[in-house]
């Protein structure tokens, strides 16, 4: 499979989401880091309960778009929550880091998710990406929104999501590689042996 090609590809079923999904997620950020929480409050928060207080936030946020946009659902796979739009495509929200790769605990489902596997529940043809938000330098506030194409323990491909005064564009940032490593058969098995 090309990156390009399947970069171009996911993106454009993104897109008439892309911009809900960069607010849910700017939201959830600005949110944690506004007055709602004291200096105090957050000074106590270790990362991951700051990280949880974030998703907790995003979450809130998928439930109350879900309505703003036709074939946009959340679905709840066994306590893990995804955007689903239009049974085409999926986002599982995470904080990331600045190649877009998550860092969580690497579940079962988690691990078959990213390896695009079949999870009851989810639209089985329905490409598996994460949307993702990357703290500044300080740890303070939004560096970027990113959206990534994640399979076995490393990234296809990452793109950057830019809103700017209600308008939505990407950018791909995905790292460079190797050459001979433009492309993947998406093999989860493969990948599988490589963690």
């Amino acid at each position: 499979m090309d990156r390009d090609q399947d970069q171009q590809d996911a993106m454009e079923l993104a897109e008439p989401i892309l911009g809900i999904v960069h607010k849910i997620l700017d939201e959830a950020v600005g949110f944690y880091f506004s007055t709602e929480y004291s200096d105090a409050a957050r000074a106590e928060h270790t990362t991951t309960a700051m990280k949880n207080c974030i998703y907790s936030h995003s979450q809130q946020r998928m439930y109350e778009r879900e309505i703003d946009v036709d074939g946009l659902h959340v679905l709840d796979i066994k306590g893990m929550k995804v955007l689903n739009f239009r049974d085409q495509i999926v986002f599982r929200l995470k904080n990331v880091n600045e190649n877009g790769k998550h860092t969580n605990y690497p579940t079962q489902q988690q691990m078959n998710y990213d390896d695009q596997l079949e999870l009851e529940g989810l639209p089985s043809k329905a490409t598996r990406l994460t949307a993702g938000y990357q703290l500044d330098a300080s740890g303070t506030g939004l560096e970027r929104i990113m959206i990534a194409r994640p399979i076995g323990r490393s990234v296809f491909w990452t793109a950057q999501v830019n809103l700017d005064e209600e308008a939505v564009s990407w950018i791909d940032i995905t790292p460079l590689r190797f050459a001979g490593t433009e492309s993947s058969d998406f093999d989860a098995n493969r990948a599988r042996t490589n963690r």
